[in-house]
C-alpha cells in the first residue's frame, strides 16, 4: 500500500516557569593558597547575601572549584606570574511569582561578591500543559498536510501507520516502530536590564506516515 509521510509543527510563546543564572568568581594571587582563601571568602558573601534574599540551600549550587597556575611570556620567556582559584555556582528561581528576587540576586552576586554573570537561561518546566497542547496541535497540522497533499493529487488519505520523533524514512519496517512525539524547546535570549524574561518559544515536532487509498475507495 502506497503512503504520504508528513512533518506536523506548532509553536507558541510561553511565559517561564524558571530561570538559572550561571554565577563566576575567580581571584589571582601569588601563590595558590592566597588564591584559594580569596575565592572560598567570595563565595561565603554570596551564600550569606543568597540566604538574605531568602534562597533556601537546594536554590544554588556550586558547579566546580579550580587553582591554577597564571603564565605570561615575557622576554622571549614564560614566566610563572601567580596562581588563579575559580569556582562557579548556578542559582535556580524555580517560580514564577519569585522572579522579583533575580535583580538583587545580580546586583549582591556582582556588587558584593565580585561575581561574574556567565549565563541567564529562561526554562518552561516539562509539565507546563502547553507542551502536550503543542503535541496535538502538531498531529493536526501533518494531518492536514497530507490531506491537502493527497487531495491535490486526486487521492484520499487513509489511516495513520506511524508516528515518529525522528524523521521516518521511506517504506520503514513498522515493525518494532515505537510511535513518539517529540517536542522542542528554544530558549529566549538573556534579557537586558532591567529584567524581564519575557516569553519563551516551546516548538512541537510530529513525523507520521498515512495510507494513502484511492479515491472513492
Amino acid at each position: 500500500m502506497s503512503s504520504v509521510v508528513v512533518t506536523g509543527t506548532a509553536r507558541q510563546l510561553v511565559q517561564p516557569d524558571r530561570v538559572s543564572v550561571g554565577l563566576g568568581l575567580s581571584a589571582d594571587a601569588a601563590d595558590a593558597a592566597t588564591a584559594l582563601d580569596q575565592v572560598s571568602a567570595r563565595s561565603i558573601t554570596l551564600r550569606d547575601r543568597l540566604a538574605d534574599l531568602g534562597f533556601e540551600p537546594g536554590d544554588w549550587v556550586t558547579d566546580g572549584v579550580g587553582v591554577a597556575e597564571e603564565w605570561e611570556y615575557r622576554r622571549d620567556t614564560h614566566t610563572l606570574v601567580g596562581h588563579r582559584a575559580t569556582t562557579a555556582v548556578t542559582v535556580t528561581i524555580d517560580r514564577p511569582d519569585r522572579m522579583d528576587r533575580l535583580a538583587p540576586l545580580l546586583r549582591v552576586a556582582v556588587g558584593d561578591a565580585g561575581a561574574q554573570v556567565r549565563e541567564l537561561r529562561w526554562q518552561v518546566d516539562d509539565a507546563n500543559p502547553v507542551r502536550h497542547e503543542l503535541l496535538g496541535r502538531a498531529a493536526l497540522d501533518a494531518r492536514r498536510r497530507a490531506e491537502a497533499y493527497t487531495a491535490a493529487l486526486g487521492l484520499a488519505l487513509g489511516a495513520v501507520e506511524l508516528i515518529s520523533e525522528t524523521p521516518i524514512v521511506v517504506a520503514p519496517d513498522p515493525v518494532g516502530d515505537r510511535p513518539m512525539l517529540a517536542m522542542a524547546a528554544r530558549g529566549a535570549a538573556a534579557p537586558e536590564m532591567a529584567i524581564g524574561g519575557g516569553q519563551v518559544e516551546l516548538a512541537a515536532e510530529v513525523h507520521v506516515r498515512f495510507a494513502i487509498l484511492r479515491a472513492g475507495s
